[in-house]
């Protein structure tokens, strides 16, 4: 990959460097957490992290019981409401890195689809 790199910065000489560095910045956890909330699907980022803070809330709730049960019935009811609210924390905090990573993917492809157009047009020249 850094020979492939290096192959590209040479072809792009002279005026397009200015542009390579401006592409090789990597924006930063904050800005990508941001880039979630953007575009079409930012309703659904939005609900998935309202739903992960309820889910939160249960499995403190579930805990806190468990820890004040004495029978064990009651226990093992709130241990496995518990582990299901966290389970769901998971699984919604897992979407949410998925989506971080594919606006990552579909960033660099971009990027990548940009160099191919500028380096074709300068071959026409």
């Amino acid at each position: 990959m850094k020979e492939l790199d290096k192959r590209i910065r040479e072809a792009l000489k002279g005026e397009d460097a200015e542009w390579m560095k401006q592409l090789d910045a990597e924006p930063s956890m904050f800005e990508l957490v941001l880039e979630t909330f953007q575009g079409r699907s930012r309703w659904i980022a939005f609900l998935f992290i309202f739903w992960s803070f309820i889910f939160l809330g249960l499995s403190i709730f579930a805990i806190v019981r468990f820890l004040d049960s004495t029978d064990t019935h009651d226990m093992i009811l709130w241990a496995g409401a518990g582990i299901l609210f966290l389970s769901g924390v998971s699984m919604m905090k897992l979407w949410y890195w998925m989506e971080m990573n594919k606006n990552s993917i579909t960033r660099e492809i971009k990027r990548l689809e940009l160099q191919v157009a500028r380096l074709a047009n300068r071959i026409k020249e």
